[in-house]
């Protein structure tokens, strides 16, 4: 009888696992199409080529930065409310900020 909620909490555990993995690879493609975007908006707007590919390596610093960030601390909030409503939803909004990213690096 115990078994059943052992069970159950190991593969919520394992499903939070697999979604903070997803969200992880999502965000470094992420910053990759953030970058490409940014490089693409300032090539239109009459900046060369050259200025653009300088200015995007400031560009992923930041950005890696605050990744880095929001890795360390949704992971810590993950940690404490696995399993729970509130888990899902940041790893819902997560998911959907990243693939946003990418449909709309996509459409321009």
């Amino acid at each position: 009888m115990d078994a059943q909620p052992k069970t159950r909490q190991l593969a919520t555990s394992v499903l939070a696992i697999v979604l903070w993995l997803i969200s992880f690879v999502l965000g470094l493609q992420g910053i990759y199409t953030l970058t490409q975007i940014i490089a693409l908006i300032s090539i239109r707007l009459g900046s060369s080529v050259e200025e653009a590919g300088m200015s995007s390596l400031g560009l992923v610093f930041f950005l890696a930065l605050g990744f880095l960030v929001f890795i360390v601390v949704s992971t810590e909030y993950h940690l404490k409310r696995v399993g729970k409503p509130e888990s899902w939803r940041l790893f819902g909004w997560t998911i959907a900020v990243e693939l946003s990213l990418l449909i709309l690096y996509y459409i321009i």
